[in-house]
Protein backbone atom coordinates (compact mmCIF):
# COMPACT_ATOMS: atom_id res chain seq x y z
CA UNK A 1 0.00 0.00 0.00
CA UNK A 2 0.98 3.53 -0.71
CA UNK A 3 2.39 5.58 2.21
CA UNK A 4 1.42 9.21 3.07
CA UNK A 5 3.36 12.38 2.32
CA UNK A 6 3.97 12.62 6.28
CA UNK A 7 5.85 8.96 6.21
CA UNK A 8 8.21 10.65 3.51
CA UNK A 9 8.57 13.85 5.10
CA UNK A 10 10.14 11.63 8.42
CA UNK A 11 11.94 9.74 6.13
CA UNK A 12 13.87 12.71 4.77
CA UNK A 13 14.43 14.41 7.49
CA UNK A 14 16.08 11.81 9.43
CA UNK A 15 17.83 11.20 6.54
CA UNK A 16 17.40 7.78 5.42
CA UNK A 17 19.11 4.85 5.43
CA UNK A 18 22.39 5.34 6.83
CA UNK A 19 22.19 8.79 6.59
CA UNK A 20 22.19 9.11 2.44
CA UNK A 21 19.43 11.71 1.94
CA UNK A 22 21.77 13.84 3.80
CA UNK A 23 24.89 13.46 1.89
CA UNK A 24 26.28 14.62 -1.37
CA UNK A 25 25.31 13.09 -4.61
CA UNK A 26 29.50 11.91 -4.66
CA UNK A 27 28.74 9.49 -1.96
CA UNK A 28 25.31 8.21 -2.11
CA UNK A 29 24.54 4.56 -3.33
CA UNK A 30 22.81 5.68 -6.36
CA UNK A 31 26.01 7.12 -7.97
CA UNK A 32 27.15 4.80 -10.42
CA UNK A 33 23.62 4.33 -11.43
CA UNK A 34 23.15 8.00 -11.89
CA UNK A 35 26.57 8.32 -13.62
CA UNK A 36 25.46 5.84 -16.55
CA UNK A 37 21.97 7.71 -17.10
CA UNK A 38 24.59 11.40 -17.18
CA UNK A 39 26.15 9.23 -20.25
CA UNK A 40 22.39 8.20 -22.00
CA UNK A 41 21.65 11.91 -21.12
CA UNK A 42 24.81 13.25 -23.18
CA UNK A 43 23.51 11.10 -26.17
CA UNK A 44 20.08 13.12 -25.86
CA UNK A 45 19.74 16.55 -28.17
CA UNK A 46 19.28 19.66 -25.89
CA UNK A 47 17.41 17.22 -23.09
CA UNK A 48 14.69 18.86 -21.52
CA UNK A 49 14.05 17.13 -17.90
CA UNK A 50 11.72 16.75 -15.94
CA UNK A 51 11.81 14.43 -12.82
CA UNK A 52 9.15 12.87 -11.58
CA UNK A 53 9.88 11.96 -7.03
CA UNK A 54 12.96 14.13 -7.31
CA UNK A 55 13.58 13.87 -3.42
CA UNK A 56 15.96 15.77 -1.98
CA UNK A 57 17.65 17.06 -5.32
CA UNK A 58 20.81 15.27 -5.37
CA UNK A 59 20.37 13.59 -8.63
CA UNK A 60 19.98 16.94 -9.91
CA UNK A 61 22.60 18.29 -7.95
CA UNK A 62 24.68 15.83 -10.21
CA UNK A 63 22.61 17.21 -13.44
CA UNK A 64 23.60 20.83 -12.67
CA UNK A 65 27.11 20.08 -12.06
CA UNK A 66 27.43 18.80 -15.64
CA UNK A 67 25.38 21.78 -17.17
CA UNK A 68 21.97 20.06 -17.49
CA UNK A 69 19.81 23.03 -16.38
CA UNK A 70 16.91 22.50 -18.55
CA UNK A 71 15.27 20.82 -15.73
CA UNK A 72 12.21 20.64 -13.71
CA UNK A 73 11.23 18.32 -10.45
CA UNK A 74 8.65 17.27 -8.20
CA UNK A 75 7.40 15.83 -5.17
CA UNK A 76 4.89 15.13 -2.92
CA UNK A 77 7.03 15.27 -0.09
CA UNK A 78 7.59 18.65 1.69
CA UNK A 79 10.51 17.95 3.16
CA UNK A 80 12.03 16.70 0.08
CA UNK A 81 11.59 19.75 -2.13
CA UNK A 82 12.53 22.01 1.00
CA UNK A 83 15.81 19.71 1.22
CA UNK A 84 16.43 20.30 -2.63
CA UNK A 85 15.99 24.08 -2.75
CA UNK A 86 18.47 24.08 -0.21
CA UNK A 87 21.16 21.28 -1.53
CA UNK A 88 19.97 23.32 -5.03
CA UNK A 89 19.68 26.96 -3.59
CA UNK A 90 20.92 28.47 -7.33
CA UNK A 91 18.26 26.99 -8.84
CA UNK A 92 15.60 26.29 -6.26
CA UNK A 93 13.11 28.01 -8.43
CA UNK A 94 13.24 24.16 -10.32
CA UNK A 95 11.50 22.20 -7.49
CA UNK A 96 7.79 22.01 -6.51
CA UNK A 97 5.41 19.92 -4.64
CA UNK A 98 3.52 18.63 -6.66
CA UNK A 99 1.55 14.93 -7.16
CA UNK A 100 2.67 12.48 -9.95
CA UNK A 101 -0.86 11.16 -10.41
CA UNK A 102 -2.47 14.96 -10.79
CA UNK A 103 0.49 17.22 -11.81
CA UNK A 104 0.49 19.55 -14.68
CA UNK A 105 4.07 18.93 -15.67
CA UNK A 106 3.10 16.02 -17.95
CA UNK A 107 1.82 19.29 -20.06
CA UNK A 108 5.32 21.04 -20.11
CA UNK A 109 7.72 21.09 -22.79
CA UNK A 110 9.93 18.45 -22.41
CA UNK A 111 11.56 15.73 -23.92
CA UNK A 112 13.14 13.56 -21.33
CA UNK A 113 11.48 11.90 -18.34
CA UNK A 114 13.16 10.66 -15.21
CA UNK A 115 11.70 8.20 -12.49
CA UNK A 116 14.40 7.38 -10.54
CA UNK A 117 13.29 5.03 -7.26
CA UNK A 118 9.70 6.45 -7.12
CA UNK A 119 7.42 3.90 -9.43
CA UNK A 120 7.88 0.92 -6.91
CA UNK A 121 6.66 3.40 -4.48
CA UNK A 122 2.88 3.87 -6.51
CA UNK A 123 0.14 1.57 -6.70
CA UNK A 124 -0.81 2.90 -10.01
CA UNK A 125 2.67 3.23 -11.64
CA UNK A 126 1.23 2.41 -15.30
CA UNK A 127 -0.48 5.19 -14.82
CA UNK A 128 2.14 7.84 -14.22
CA UNK A 129 4.03 6.65 -17.48
CA UNK A 130 1.18 6.68 -19.43
CA UNK A 131 0.70 10.93 -18.82
CA UNK A 132 4.41 10.85 -20.08
CA UNK A 133 4.36 12.45 -23.96
CA UNK A 134 4.72 10.03 -26.55
CA UNK A 135 8.73 10.26 -28.06
CA UNK A 136 9.95 11.15 -24.48
CA UNK A 137 13.18 9.27 -23.66
CA UNK A 138 12.48 8.10 -20.22
CA UNK A 139 14.63 6.89 -17.77
CA UNK A 140 13.79 5.04 -14.85
CA UNK A 141 15.46 2.71 -11.94
CA UNK A 142 13.20 0.53 -9.40
CA UNK A 143 14.35 -1.73 -7.02
CA UNK A 144 14.85 -6.00 -6.41
CA UNK A 145 14.07 -5.47 -2.98
CA UNK A 146 11.18 -5.11 -1.14
CA UNK A 147 10.94 -2.60 1.63
CA UNK A 148 8.22 -0.74 3.95
CA UNK A 149 7.32 1.88 1.12
CA UNK A 150 7.45 -0.42 -1.70
CA UNK A 151 4.23 -2.00 -3.82
CA UNK A 152 6.34 -3.85 -5.98
CA UNK A 153 9.88 -5.01 -6.58
CA UNK A 154 11.50 -6.80 -9.54
CA UNK A 155 13.01 -9.92 -9.72
CA UNK A 156 15.34 -9.75 -12.45
CA UNK A 157 15.39 -7.18 -15.81
CA UNK A 158 12.99 -9.34 -17.53
CA UNK A 159 10.35 -8.25 -14.61
CA UNK A 160 11.30 -4.35 -15.66
CA UNK A 161 10.76 -5.53 -19.17
CA UNK A 162 7.79 -7.16 -18.68
CA UNK A 163 5.95 -4.80 -17.07
CA UNK A 164 7.17 -1.55 -18.14
CA UNK A 165 7.56 -2.59 -22.29
CA UNK A 166 4.13 -2.27 -22.25
CA UNK A 167 4.04 1.64 -21.96
CA UNK A 168 7.56 2.37 -23.39
CA UNK A 169 9.78 0.72 -26.08
CA UNK A 170 12.71 -0.30 -24.09
CA UNK A 171 16.49 -0.03 -25.69
CA UNK A 172 18.58 -1.11 -22.51
CA UNK A 173 18.22 -1.87 -18.73
CA UNK A 174 21.33 -2.01 -16.64
CA UNK A 175 21.76 -3.68 -13.10
CA UNK A 176 23.46 -2.00 -10.82
CA UNK A 177 24.74 -4.00 -7.40
CA UNK A 178 23.77 -2.05 -4.06
CA UNK A 179 24.76 -4.74 -1.52
CA UNK A 180 25.65 -8.21 -1.81
CA UNK A 181 22.02 -9.55 -2.72
CA UNK A 182 20.20 -5.80 -3.17
CA UNK A 183 20.30 -4.56 -6.75
CA UNK A 184 18.64 -1.85 -9.12
CA UNK A 185 17.79 -1.64 -12.40
CA UNK A 186 18.53 1.29 -14.94
CA UNK A 187 15.64 0.96 -18.06
CA UNK A 188 15.84 3.57 -20.65
CA UNK A 189 13.75 3.70 -23.23
CA UNK A 190 11.33 6.06 -25.21
CA UNK A 191 7.35 6.49 -24.40
CA UNK A 192 4.85 4.87 -26.86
Amino acid sequence: MEKNTNYYDQIYKEGGHKKMYAKHYRYSPYLQLWEKSLDILKKIKEPRIIDIGCGVGQYANLLFDHDFFDYKGIDFSDEAIRLAKMVNSRYGDKFKVDNAYTSSIYNDNYNTAILFEVLEHLQEDLRVLGKIKKGTEVLLSVPNYDAVGHVRHFSGEEDVEKRYGEVMTIKAIDTFPLTKTSKLFLAHGVKG
